[in-house]
């Protein structure tokens, strides 16, 4: 008997699919996760086992914790592009908001439209009254999704686990769901 993301509740938004990660979207996942050009402001390139247990976390904190990253996959092909979620790991200044996709999609707003219908689940499923979302100083790419969502630069250059991000803040659930109330 396998695990079935079942549990993981699935978000469509005009382009994109938020589901649970399956199997079939492990070799997507290890090829952006392998591409330093997606994983250099987000701890480096994990190969082998350490893609895996990436992989297996992904899919595991939902079971743990009651949320994680969504698999962000194409609406009209269900191809994998990244994930996208809320998390708060231990050790978490406060409930965030990340997003990683792959390199081919960079650039087409695919990751304002999934981070922002993850931030509407987190306050609207999860009851979240606040969230962040910690980026680095240099990555201007990430720096405009969180502006593009309201989000405003808080704190800079802040010690978080094994590295140092800014803190942006993202504005209340008040705010985003009088915007865009999402129903999930």
């Amino acid at each position: 008997m396998g695990f079935h993301s079942a549990n993981i509740p699935v978000i469509e938004t005009e382009r994109l699919r938020l589901r649970g990660f399956r199997m079939d979207d492990y070799a997507a996942f290890c090829a952006y996760k392998a591409d330093p050009e997606v994983t250099h402001f987000v701890g480096g390139t994990e190969l082998g086992m350490s893609a895996w247990r990436s992989f297996c976390a992904a899919v595991g904190s939902w079971s743990m914790i009651g949320h994680g990253v969504f698999c962000v996959a194409i609406r009209e092909t269900d191809e994998c592009i990244g994930h996208c979620g809320p998390i708060n790991p231990p050790g978490w200044p406060e409930p965030e908001i990340g997003y990683t996709l792959a390199r081919g999609a960079h650039g087409k707003g695919y990751a304002t439209e999934a981070a922002g219908a993850a931030l509407r689940f987190a306050y609207q499923k999860l009851g979240w009254r606040t969230a962040i979302s910690l980026i680095d100083e240099n990555n201007t790419a990430s720096q405009g999704v969180a502006r593009r969502l309201g989000a405003s630069l808080e704190k800079k250059q802040v010690e978080v686990c094994d590295f140092t991000a800014d803190i942006w803040r993202h504005l209340p659930p008040e705010e985003i769901l009088k915007s865009n109330p999402t129903k999930f």
